[in-house]
C-alpha cells in the first residue's frame, strides 16, 4: 500500500480525535457539566423557531426545543436556585412562542426566574417572558409588539402584465385560499381575519394573566406598539428598568442567595462538527481504499484480459 495514504489516514485519525475530545469538551460546557453555579442563565436570541434546519456546515440556529431543553436542566438542578434569561429576541413562530411561553411559567412556578431585556423582547419574545417571576429591560431597549400578523404576498397582476397564466385544480374550497395567483375573496379574508384575531385575543389573555393586569388594561398597550424599556415601565409590561447586574441582584434577593455565581446554560449547537467528522471519515476511507487499490494494481492482481 502506498505510504502517502497510510500516513493521511493516520493524520485523519488523529484529527477526528482532537475534534471529538474538543467536541465533547464543548458539549459539558455548554450543558453545564462542567461549570457550576446557584444562577442560571440562557439566552434567548434572535428569531423564535421551533426546531430549525441545519443552515451550513458549522452552523445551525438554536430552537425553542433546545431552550426547552436548558430549562428542564435548571429546573431539575438543585444547586440552581434561580434562572435569567437575557432576551434579544423580536419573536418568532406562534407555536414556538407558546410552548417557550408555558415552559418558562413552569419553572418560574419552582424556582425564581428573571427576564432581562438586554436589546429587543417583542411580539412572541415578550409572550415567553410574560410569566417571569420579574422582568427588566434596559431603559432603550425596545418591548412590546403585543399583537398577531399574516402576510400574504400576491403577483397575480404582474404575472397577467407578463402574460404569465395559472391553473389550479383543487379540491376542496379553501385549498388554495391565500394563493399568489389571485385576491382573497371577501369570504377568505373575514375567515383569516377570524383565525388572527381569536390568536391574538390568546396573546392578550395569557399577558393579563401573567402581568396581573386586567384585560381592558392589557389591550390599551396591546395594539401592536413598541415601547422603550422605560416606556414598558409605565404600561406594566416590565417591573424595573435596569441592567444586567441589577437582574443578577434581582435574582439573589428572590431567592435569598447570599454568594450568587451565574452558569451559563445557553444550549450550544455544534452540527457542523459532525458532518465534518463524517466527511473526514469518508475521506479517511476513500485515501485508504484508493492506496489499496493501487497497491494490487502495481502487483498486477487485478483481473484484465491479458492475464
Amino acid at each position: 500500500m502506498n505510504k502517502k495514504y497510510i500516513i493521511i489516514g493516520a493524520l485523519l485519525i488523529v484529527i477526528i480525535l482532537i475534534f471529538l475530545t474538543i467536541g465533547t469538551a464543548i458539549l459539558l460546557i455548554g450543558l453545564g457539566g462542567v461549570s457550576t453555579g446557584n444562577i442560571a442563565r440562557i439566552d434567548i436570541d434572535g428569531v423564535l423557531i421551533l426546531r430549525p434546519q441545519e443552515t451550513s456546515l458549522f452552523t445551525e440556529e438554536i430552537g425553542v426545543e433546545d431552550y426547552i431543553e436548558a430549562l428542564d436542566r435548571a429546573e431539575n438542578d438543585p444547586t440552581v436556585k434561580a434562572v435569567i434569561l437575557r432576551v434579544n429576541s423580536p419573536g418568532g413562530e406562534v407555536i414556538a412562542s407558546e410552548k417557550l411561553a408555558r415552559k418558562i411559567k413552569e419553572v418560574a412556578e419552582k424556582k425564581p426566574v428573571v427576564a432581562y431585556v438586554e436589546t429587543i423582547g417583542t411580539s412572541g419574545a415578550y409572550m415567553a417572558i410574560a410569566p417571569a417571576t420579574s422582568i427588566v429591560a434596559e431603559k432603550h431597549s425596545i418591548v412590546g409588539s403585543i399583537g398577531v400578523r399574516m402576510d400574504m404576498i400576491h403577483y397575480y397582476e404582474l404575472m397577467r402584465k407578463l402574460g404569465v397564466n395559472v391553473t389550479v385544480i383543487k379540491a376542496g374550497k379553501y385549498k388554495d385560499m391565500g394563493s399568489p395567483y389571485r385576491p382573497l375573496t371577501p369570504e377568505e379574508k373575514k375567515y383569516l381575519e377570524e383565525m388572527v384575531k381569536e390568536i391574538y385575543m390568546d396573546f392578550v389573555k395569557w399577558v393579563a394573566e401573567n402581568r396581573n393586569m386586567t384585560l381592558e388594561e392589557t389591550l390599551k398597550v396591546a395594539d401592536g406598539k413598541i415601547y422603550s424599556g422605560e416606556g414598558a415601565k409605565k404600561a406594566g409590561l416590565v417591573d424595573y428598568v435596569g441592567t444586567e447586574e441589577d437582574a443578577v441582584e434581582i435574582a439573589q434577593k428572590l431567592a435569598n442567595i447570599s454568594n450568587p455565581v451565574v452558569v451559563d446554560y445557553t444550549p450550544s449547537k455544534y452540527p457542523g462538527l459532525f458532518n465534518l467528522m463524517s466527511n473526514l471519515a469518508y475521506s479517511l476511507g476513500y485515501g485508504i481504499g484508493r492506496g489499496l487499490s493501487e497497491d494490487w494494481e502495481g502487483g498486477h492482481l487485478l483481473h484484465s484480459p491479458n492475464t
